[in-house]
């Protein structure tokens, strides 16, 4: 319990310094509009080029480990969308569900909480799981929303979504980061340093933004929706990734060491982004994403020491 409550209290002081200053009036719940538009288009893409680029094929490739979280990302993004149309929502809603189900805070809890648990492999986790959040999930989530607002006939809505997705900060700063890699290119370390200091504002301002949200914070008629995406990412996404583990080395993929076994569930058994509000602002869906990224992130203490009894219990710890 103590790791996790050292991983996640920065958390809860940055929140709360965002919340007292937005509730005293220094800010207004408007402004984590411009701040959270900073997290999404400046300081989160050069995040994620920083993370992707200059990373070796053999670092970020291990094919159990990527399928067992993809997989898993990729089951609650169904259950999510699954929910939502028999419930009626709006697609919007259904997608930022789904990505508050499917998604991992891995860089803010889970480095910190590997780096005490499994310290010989939690660079080479992070950075597999870090490597499915930027080419699989914060993408299909961005494709979905675009979808989700677009207008015209199917092939106009089909232009338009490509075109928004791909022409999108976060999606443009991967692609960036592969072709570099892919030709070994390397930044002067001018640029690097640059680069490096405004990707580290990213967690910061959208941890404060998270708790300017909080003031005012609408949620009469989401409770069921935040609880199922809570339940859904911190039980359901756990157990559906121990499946996968089993699964995938029955069907002949190689099988992970004891570390990286436990660190695949664990990964799942995170709390979900905490830029899940800054992703979802835009589309009307704040509030919503706001309580849900909260929510579990305070339930995790107990959840994932929870997940690690059961990973002991099972002999995989």
């Amino acid at each position: 319990m103590l790791h996790v409550l050292s991983a996640t209290l920065p958390i809860f002081l940055v929140v709360g310094l965002g919340y007292v200053l937005t509730r005293r009036g220094m800010f207004r719940r408007a402004d984590m509009t411009i701040l959270s538009k900073f997290v999404v288009k400046v300081a989160l893409p050069l995040l994620i080029f920083m993370n992707v680029s200059g990373r070796s094929a053999t670092e970020i490739f291990n094919p159990t480990y990527l399928l067992t979280y993809a997989g898993a990302a990729m089951v609650m993004f169904a259950l999510a969308f699954g929910y939502a149309k028999v419930l009626g929502r709006t697609s919007q809603r259904a997608t930022f569900m789904a990505m508050g189900m499917g998604g991992t805070n891995n860089g803010f809890i889970g480095f910190p909480v590997f780096l005490i648990l499994f310290a010989e492999v939690a660079g080479a986790a992070i950075g597999m799981d870090m490597l499915v959040d930027n080419v699989l999930i914060i993408p299909l989530t961005l494709f979905l929303a675009e979808r989700s607002v677009g207008t015209g006939n199917l092939a106009q809505r089909i232009v338009a979504t490509v075109r928004g997705v791909l022409l999108h900060p976060m999606v443009l700063a991967i692609i960036a980061a592969l072709v570099l890699n892919a030709f070994g290119i390397t930044l002067p370390a001018v640029l690097d340093r640059s680069l490096k200091l405004l990707a580290q504002t990213s967690s910061g301002v959208a941890l404060f933004t998270v708790g300017g949200m909080l003031v005012g914070l609408q949620i009469h008629g989401m409770v069921t929706d935040i609880v199922v995406t809570v339940v859904g990412k911190l039980v359901v996404m756990p157990a559906v990734a121990i499946g996968l583990v089993v699964g995938l080395v029955a069907v002949g993929l190689p099988g992970l060491s004891p570390e990286l076994r436990a660190a695949a569930v664990l990964t799942c058994a995170l709390p979900t982004y905490s830029i899940l509000p800054a992703l979802a602002q835009p589309y009307g869906e704040v509030d919503v994403t706001t309580a849900s990224m909260m929510l579990s992130t305070v339930l995790s203490f107990v959840t994932l020491s929870g997940w690690m009894l059961v990973l002991r219990g099972i002999g995989w710890m």
